[in-house]
């Protein structure tokens, strides 16, 4: 009996050999095919062909191929679901193939489920350890997710597998970046572009690091080094650059206004004629400009701006170059009577109020007057400490 079950056996397989031969061919036909629609653009037939060639020829590598080109197909067509739906098929009829676990899991990430994402590149790993593109793609999904301490971990591992793996010093600068560690991410975007000199991203990454920690002429130097290999980064840059540096007053205006140029013991008259009378009050209007746009309810909120006296610790000197005030000098109030705000030139009007005493011989010293400014720009950010302040002697600090 078992020789004869043997037999049959053998014979089973010699009748089904030819057949299953017949059916790959007609399975790799349809994947030409279906690749050829694909690359002429006509994504919704290629979809037909692919899937006669993954039923016609299941485990085999006409099926994998045909998978893949399935999940191409769908997300040419915007539906990443369906794409979802094909790779979860083929690790169906492949399990351990730890390429379509990274294709799954990349797709994962373009969709933001970095959760999922993580998993797939895990499954790829465990069928294949020593990967260092499974690792980077598993530490730049832990980068999204915020985990940087895990994502730190993978990159030390890979630069412990392959030093002069670019990728692995790129990540690590990353992880470091997004601890707050801005010096040791330095280094290793700089490393990283020691071993590859072209690598945009790195570029961004860098000037960004640059930026944080203060040094913006670097950071807008690897912009202008950006510029002649990849204009849109440079300019994603040149854009995050702005977004993430605190404002600063540029220039401020006191043509026809204010005249911070004259010194100690002013008399108020020579501010304006009407200031000669005792008693009397004018309005005067100083025109600030910002480097960058602003927020409107932040800049005319008079409470965010303060008028002082300079004192011996500034630039320029103290008020009245530290002498003893004379019985005629006048007081400044604090706030300004108002601000106004022009989104067009970036700039704030501040109008405030001068009084004369009642003998008419008020004094003042407009060179060292303070107006500082300590409100936000338009994405939250608050004033630059170094640009904060305007002192007529002194000009911006």
């Amino acid at each position: 009996m078992e020789i004869s079950s043997g037999f049959e056996s053998d014979k089973l397989t010699e009748a089904l050999t030819p057949r299953q031969s017949r059916l790959d061919s007609l399975a790799q036909s349809a994947l030409s095919r279906g690749i050829t629609l694909y690359q002429n653009g006509n994504y919704t037939a290629a979809l037909v062909d692919f899937r006669r060639a993954a039923a016609l020829s299941p485990y085999s590598e006409n099926a994998l191929k045909a998978f893949e080109f399935t999940a191409q197909a769908y997300l040419k067509l915007d539906k990443p679901e369906e794409a979802v739906k094909t790779y979860r098929a083929s690790l169906k009829m492949f399990p351990v193939r730890d390429d379509v676990h990274t294709s799954l899991g990349n797709l994962y990430y373009s969709l933001g489920r970095n959760s999922e994402a993580e998993k797939e590149y895990r499954a790829a790993l465990a069928i294949n350890p020593g990967s260092t593109s499974y690792q980077y793609s598993l530490g730049q999904v832990y980068i999204a997710m915020g985990r940087a301490d895990d994502a730190e971990t993978i990159f030390k591992r890979i630069i412990a597998q392959t030093p002069r793996d670019y990728g692995g010093h790129y990540g690590l600068g990353q992880a470091y970046a997004k601890q707050g560690r801005h010096e040791e991410a330095l280094a290793q975007f700089s490393e990283a572009l020691t071993i590859k000199p072209g690598f945009a991203y790195a570029y961004v990454d860098r000037g960004l690091s640059y930026a944080a920690l203060g040094e913006k002429e670097k950071a807008y130097e690897d912009a202008k080094t950006l510029d002649g290999l990849n204009k849109d980064l440079a300019d994603e840059l040149r854009n995050s650059l702005y977004r993430i540096s605190a404002p600063q007053f540029l220039l401020v205006s006191t043509v026809g206004a204010f005249n911070t140029s004259l010194g100690a013991r002013t008399p108020l008259a020579e501010l304006d004629a009407s200031l000669a009378t005792p008693g009397a009050t004018k309005d005067f209007t100083m025109t600030f400009y910002f480097d960058k746009e602003m927020d409107v309810a932040s800049v005319e909120n008079e409470a965010n701006w303060n008028i002082s006296r300079a004192t011996g610790g500034m630039p320029g000197g103290a008020y009245n170059w530290s002498m003893p005030l004379p019985p005629s000098e006048v007081n400044v109030r604090p706030l300004p009577s108002s601000v106004s705000y022009d989104p067009a030139t970036l700039s704030a009007a501040v109008t405030f109020s001068l009084g004369q005493n009642g003998a008419g011989d008020g004094t003042i010293d407009p060179s060292h007057l303070v107006f500082r400014f300590s409100g936000e720009d338009a994405y939250g950010l608050s004033m630059d400490r170094a640009a904060d302040e305007y002192v007529g002697i002194s000009l911006i600090v």
